[in-house]
Order: C-alpha cells, then structure tokens, then sequence
C-alpha cells in the first residue's frame, strides 16, 4: 500500500514567554526551520504542545500562525481536540476552513472509557468534518485506549480516517494494531523510544517529541530500516535512546524546549504544565548535549 502520509511527524512544542502568553513570533520560526529540516507532517497542538492548557481562541491563533508559517511546505495536521464534542467540532471545522491538511483529534477523558464511547466520538467527527482525521492515542492501553477492533469499524465506515498515533512501547498491543489496521490506513509510533520496534510490525513513521529537535536522526532510522540496514537502524535507534535519557532530568515539555535552546532557539523555561523548574546545570548539560544536533 502507498501511503500518502509517513514518516516523521513533529508534535509541535507551542513557546510561552515568561507570562505564559504564547510567543507566536517564536512558533512561526521553529516551523519555519522545521519545514528546511527532515520533516513530513508539522502536528501543532498534540501533548507536546500543551493543548489542554490552551483556550479555544488560542488554539485558533495557534492553528493560523503555524499554517501561514508553513506556508503550503509541509502538511499540516491540526491537533483539534478540546474539552467538548462541540468545541472539538468547531475547531476541526476552522482548520478545515483554513486548508490545513488534516485533524488530529486526542481520545478525550471525558468519555466513558469503553470503546462503544470512543466509537461514538470518533464517528461524530468522521461524519461532520470532512477531512482526513488521525486518531491520537497518546496511551495505548486502559480504558481510554482505542482497540484495533474499533478501528476497524471506524475505517469500514468512514474513509477520512487516513492515520492513527499510537503510543505504546508493548510489543504485543503494537502487533495486534498492526496486524489488524496497518495495511488500512497509515499506523504511526508513537514512541521513538521503540520506533525501530514499531517499524518491524507495519509502523510507517512516528510521531515522536524528538522531532522537534533531531528530525534528521529520526528520519535516518527510517531510512536505514527501508534501506535494509538494521545495523545502521539498530545504532540510530540507541543513539535516540541516549539522547531521550539525557532528557529525563526535566518533565516533559520543559525538557524539550531547553533542547531547543541548544538549537539556537531562545525558548524561555516556560510551561502552562506543573513543571519543577530544573537546576542551572542541569540545564547546561542538556543543553551540552543537544549541541550536537545544531545545524545552519
């Protein structure tokens, strides 16, 4: 099967100055280097982006500066998930309005976690929104975990559903979506950590929060794989690993975006997320590290 989308997808981090106001004049160049880099798919506003935090009206500001950025290089997936159907709904409808490539809708908590819920949700937007749709599931198991079953229902009946991310670094649960979904629509990891993994089982790409910062590394993995290289594949793989270990001092986003500094990027230590703000040297090693992976 030819897939139309693969590769890697960049869940875009969203920069707040220190007031926690989005700095959009930053976002727009982080997309700006992203699109000259080896990426496939811009995602603005999944987990890595802080989405939960963010208010419907921000969100659409966010959803306009990342596509105007963009400008038509790369496609781009808006995260559209929100705190209601209704909202997830209004603004997957204006992403669609602004000819963003697609939507990517998060499985929400605040739907019962059985699959008939999700089943439900999912069709609600696959019948109203006509765009293709990537299902977002950033847990991979528990009840507000989608089952390959379900996906299978989903995709005999509604043909905009092109993608899903799927989180989980069991290789068991990643086999059994695979083999019930990957020859239907495109089946990303969700977990660099276990993308070479991934990869083996029908996985086309991954949406991994590295991708910020090393899509090249990620993409050569890819590369490697497709190329039958598995040595190759299996070094890069480690050297992901060692770069994500390095990351493991900070939560998450916090430690993404002091990567980014070391990029060059002047991205404040700032979350809308409870993050323990890190040590100066901590910070410095970090950002030691991540030199690495500057480039022009």
């Amino acid at each position: 099967m030819n897939y139309k989308y693969h590769g890697i997808i960049v869940p875009l981090l969203t920069p707040f100055r220190k007031d926690k106001s989005i700095d959009f004049t930053l976002l727009a160049q982080h997309v700006d280097w992203l699109c000259h880099r080896e990426t496939d798919i811009i995602f603005a506003m999944g987990g890595s982006g802080e989405y939960q935090t963010l208010t419907l009206e921000e969100k659409r500001a966010v959803a306009d500066c990342v596509l105007q950025a963009a400008g038509g290089r790369k496609y781009v997936f808006i995260g559209s998930g929100c705190e209601t159907l209704d909202q997830t709904l209004e603004l997957s409808g204006y992403a669609a309005q602004q000819r963003a490539e697609g939507i990517g809708v998060v499985i929400p908590t605040h739907i019962p976690g059985t699959q008939e819920a999700i089943y439900d949700y999912y069709e609600q937007i696959a019948k109203t929104i006509d765009v293709p749709l990537m299902i977002y599931d950033p847990r991979g198991e528990g009840g507000h975990s989608i089952e390959p079953e379900t996906c299978a229902r989903l995709l005999d009946e509604y043909q905009n559903i092109v993608a899903i991310k799927y989180r989980t670094t069991d290789g068991e649960r990643m086999g059994a979506m695979a083999k019930t979904i990957s020859h239907r629509m495109s089946l990303f990891s969700g977990a660099e950590t276990v993308f070479l993994q991934d990869l083996c089982v029908g996985a086309v790409g991954c949406v991994g929060g590295g991708a910020n910062f090393y899509p090249g590394l990620m993409r050569s993995l890819q590369q490697a794989f497709e190329n039958r290289d598995l040595a190759r594949a299996k070094e890069i793989q480690f050297e992901i690993l060692n770069a994500i270990e390095v990351l493991l001092a900070v939560a998450w986003p916090l430690g993404g975006k002091i990567a980014m500094r070391a990029l060059g990027f002047d991205y404040p230590l700032a979350t809308r997320v409870e993050n323990d703000l890190p040590t100066e040297h901590v910070v410095e090693s970090i950002i030691r590290f991540y030199q690495r992976y500057r480039l022009p």
